[in-house]
């Protein structure tokens, strides 16, 4: 199949945005605001951990914050998906609007709110889109899980060498060009970083709105065309 023939939120160029957005986050977060991930939960899970080994509890409220808002972001995304299942509104656009909601108002709080406080809102964005987001090109994809995305690329590539599997090339093509988009946000964040510091976030707040805009015009070119 074209890429094309795939939802407009399928396509390859859509998920490795959404992978950028996830990346931007966690390097947001962890240089902003307290070295605490947005979505990368096994990174809090591990610092967590780190902290509790060392006795240094000043700090683990930080970080089960980030967790339990992840959990509560998740149910909160799979609720808005039962709510929406039978209705015509995208889901998708939904909950991108929803995420650039919460990503504009800790742009502007960035320096008024405690950075537990924001990094919990930052878990919430993260999750909604982990929820809503798990398809490229009809496969199973994670904007935020890198470990498995990497491992699903390196057996992909020895498949399509190994056996001449051109699925399984195509697919180590994609797959890795996902993990470079989660790069790219966290380079991009970087280097903002250094200029405008707590208004980095404008990084993943522009590309939602390029999302956005792109489903409100596949959209509309759908309906237009019936």
């Amino acid at each position: 199949m074209e890429e094309t023939d795939f939802p407009a939120h399928e396509q390859l160029l859509f998920g490795s945005a959404l992978t950028m957005i996830a990346g931007a986050l966690d390097a947001y977060s962890y240089l902003e605001h307290g070295e605490i991930f947005a979505g990368l939960q096994t990174g809090n899970l591990i610092l967590l951990g780190i902290h509790l080994g060392r006795l240094e509890f000043s700090t683990v409220g930080h970080y089960l914050a980030s967790i339990l808002a992840f959990a509560v972001g998740t149910m909160l995304a799979r609720g808005l998906q039962h709510l929406l299942e039978n209705r015509s509104v995208s889901q998708q656009y939904i909950v991108l609007w929803y995420e650039l909601a919460l990503l504009v108002f800790v742009m502007f709080s960035t320096n008024r709110l405690p950075d537990i406080v924001i990094t919990t809102l930052l878990s919430l964005a993260a999750a909604a889109e982990l929820q809503e987001f798990r398809r490229i090109k009809g496969a199973p994809f994670t904007p935020l899980m890198m470990t498995g995305n990497l491992r699903k690329a390196s057996a992909s590539l020895y498949d399509g060498v190994r056996y001449h599997d051109h699925k399984a090339g195509s697919q180590a093509i994609d797959t890795f060009t996902v993990l470079g988009s989660f790069a790219v946000g966290a380079i991009l964040v970087g280097l903002f970083s250094k200029i405008l510091a707590g208004f980095a976030l404008i990084v993943p707040i522009i590309i939602i709105i390029g999302l956005i805009t792109w489903l409100y015009r596949t959209h509309h070119q759908r309906r237009w065309k019936h």
